[in-house]
């Protein structure tokens, strides 16, 4: 939705961390594969070879500067911890670090999560009118 407006090195950092987020509970599900590849096309770049060896969260969260690109970060990182309407153990920490490291308020944080299921429904409601 918001990705177009990361510079490349945001985008490319971006990636890095949704795919962290995808793989955290060992289950890269086909769902979260297009979503990432929804965020690729949208961010009109390729995707990445992910390494959870060489990935660093920190140093991930440090290519966001602005407020306004983390919360873009934030908010475009539900839809993928929120896919298949679980928040696990291992999503929530890292949301958990992101929040500290992008000094977000969990209540926005809730805010956003709320929004985003939301958005969520109605983009399956609107394939379900498509297949009908």
């Amino acid at each position: 939705m918001f990705l177009n407006r990361l510079k490349k090195k945001e985008k490319v950092a971006f990636l890095e961390l949704a795919h962290h987020i995808a793989r955290s509970d060992n289950d890269f599900s086909e769902s979260q594969q297009n979503i990432i590849q929804t965020y690729c096309i949208e961010m009109q770049i390729k995707d990445i070879k992910y390494s959870k060896k060489k990935f660093d969260l920190e140093k991930t969260l440090s290519n966001f500067k602005k407020y306004e690109t983390r919360k873009i970060v934030l908010i475009e990182t539900m839809a993928l911890i929120y896919s298949d309407s679980i928040l696990h153990k291992e999503e929530k920490k890292i949301l958990n670090v992101m929040l500290k490291n992008f000094n977000i308020a969990q209540s926005l944080a809730v805010t956003y999560a709320e929004w985003t299921k939301a958005i969520m429904a109605l983009y399956t409601q609107g394939e379900a009118l498509i297949d009908l």
